[in-house]
């Protein structure tokens, strides 16, 4: 229950700075567990077993000193929670000068672990959270137990139909649950969405079924608020709507719309992919294969990349791409010219276009991955 490694520490740390005295921790066998002078740490201390038995402050003056084992001049309090004696606090000097400071010392002691249990029991309520939704989207048994599980942690599964995932790009820590509380305070999407902590840098919403166009534009407010809190740069992905038992297909779908926003900069609703649901299912050594026989030779060569690339942007309108690229019409027949030499691929083929276009796609795709 009581952490002596790291909550002791901090409790007797606060306590010294505030009384500037020297302060110790003492378990229930009254063995110092955490102590502003270091060598104290694991000495018995008579005195604070007698504390935690009588459940009650006593004063450590000279004849205590002299005739308990490891005591010094002082007092000693019971850290008491819920009735029960969970530490002992020993202040070292004088006292009678240390007693009027005592229950205030004891007091501000008490609220810091209470304080602290609070939050403890808040994160493990949120990991029981988080571990149910990884088991129901990853999972295969969605039986009673499975929505008895869900209704002890306040979820009632068959209210949620659809998965949102939002990526944090360049997030180098996970979100805390004050900053989820926070996002989910400010939210509204739905007064019944849960918001979950997905690896480092994601968070999936779940969703009841609901209008779209509402999601998308509540969930605009959201990303922005998360951008300028954090800021990094947000996208979502939106899977279809579904039955709560099927939500997996609901997740499945989001993630690869969130790998499409990764590029677009945006919201992007599952349905919406096209040419990326091919994209994303194409394994990487078959990409590498793919990028070796058509535009890999042209890798030496970024100037020529860049005029094909902006050819595309501009819908293949030789016009139009050498206005942007600021070159002569002639210029850039010349260049693409040397695309189909080092290719083997002729811009004037639609197959060959195709292959060409594709490869520029794999191409951003795997310096977007790199990034």
């Amino acid at each position: 229950m009581f952490q002596f490694d790291t909550l002791g520490h901090e409790i007797v740390t606060e306590l010294s700075n505030l009384i500037q005295q020297q302060v110790i921790l003492t378990d229930r066998r009254g063995f110092i567990q955490a102590s502003t002078e270091p060598d104290r740490i694991n000495q018995f201390h008579e005195g604070a077993l007698l504390s935690m038995r009588q459940k009650t402050m006593l004063r450590m003056a000279d004849e205590e000193a002299e005739h308990l084992q490891g005591v010094r001049r002082g007092i000693v309090l019971p850290i008491i929670i819920e009735e029960e004696p969970i530490a002992v606090l020993g202040v070292t000097g004088d006292p009678d000068v240390i007693h009027p400071q005592a229950q205030l010392i004891l007091r501000v002691a008490e609220l810091f672990i209470q304080d602290t249990l609070k939050r403890k029991q808040k994160d493990e309520k949120v990991r029981d959270v988080e571990f149910f939704v990884f088991d129901w989207l990853t999972g295969s048994k969605k039986d009673e137990r499975f929505m008895e599980r869900g209704t002890l942690l306040g979820i009632d599964v068959t209210l949620y139909s659809q998965v949102v995932v939002l990526e944090v790009l360049d997030l180098l820590e996970q979100f805390s649950v004050e900053e989820m509380e926070t996002f989910e305070s400010i939210q509204n999407i739905h007064p019944s969405m849960k918001m979950i902590r997905w690896a480092q840098n994601k968070i999936l919403l779940l969703l009841p079924e609901m209008n779209q166009e509402t999601v998308k534009n509540e969930l605009e407010f959201l990303l922005l608020h998360i951008k300028r809190r954090k800021k990094v740069q947000v996208v979502a992905g939106i899977g279809e709507s579904t039955q709560y038992f099927d939500l997996a297909k609901s997740f499945a779908q989001a993630e690869r719309a969130v790998h499409a926003a990764k590029e677009s900069g945006d919201i992007v609703f599952e349905h919406e992919l096209r040419l990326e649901i091919i994209l994303q299912s194409i394994p990487d050594l078959v990409k590498q294969e793919f990028l070796k026989r058509t535009v890999a030779p042209l890798e030496d060569h970024k100037d020529l990349l860049n005029n094909l690339t902006v050819w595309f942007e501009e819908n293949q309108s030789m016009q139009n791409t050498a206005q942007r690229l600021h070159i002569h019409k002639n210029t850039l027949s010349y260049r693409l010219q040397k695309v189909e030499q080092l290719t083997g691929l002729s811009v004037s083929s639609t197959h060959d276009v195709f292959l060409l276009y594709l490869s520029l796609r794999l191409m951003e795709e795997q310096s977007f991955s790199k990034k």
